[in-house]
């Protein structure tokens, strides 16, 4: 059922990303897996399908948390989440505190230093150091 003056893209928006996120991180750890497994020929292969995997999650969780910010900052109480954790007198300092505050939320900041942790292994294995 839809209403007048619903805004569902952003939800639709959110809902297919965590959708990829999660193709994407399947994605990524069987390709690391393999190329733990592969020849010195294959690995470099299954690294680069590894790395484009995650990268391509990292993107996806970009968009989810600028369109869960969208939600909260625009007041969108159509969404449970906006209704429950936000109202149309917190500042924005506020509003970014309510954005951890439920599961989805704390999820999604699990999921957003998995990223970030992930860049900087990356990008440390790629210039040849090790942790």
């Amino acid at each position: 059922m839809e209403y007048a003056g619903e805004h569902l893209l952003p939800g639709q928006v959110g809902h297919l990303f965590i959708l990829v996120s999660l193709i994407a991180s399947l994605t990524a750890a069987f390709a690391y897996f393999k190329a733990v497994q592969a020849t010195p020929d294959a690995k470099a292969g299954w690294l680069k399908l590894g790395r484009m995997a995650f990268l391509t999650e990292v993107a996806s969780v970009l968009i989810i948390f600028a369109a869960l910010l969208h939600i909260l900052y625009h007041h969108l109480f159509e969404y449970k989440y906006a209704w429950q954790h936000t109202s149309l007198s917190l500042e924005f300092k506020y509003i970014m505190s309510a954005f951890w505050e439920g599961q989805e939320g704390s999820t999604l900041l699990w999921a957003f230093w998995h990223c970030v942790l992930g860049v900087i292994i990356i990008k440390r294995e790629k210039n040849g150091k090790r942790l």
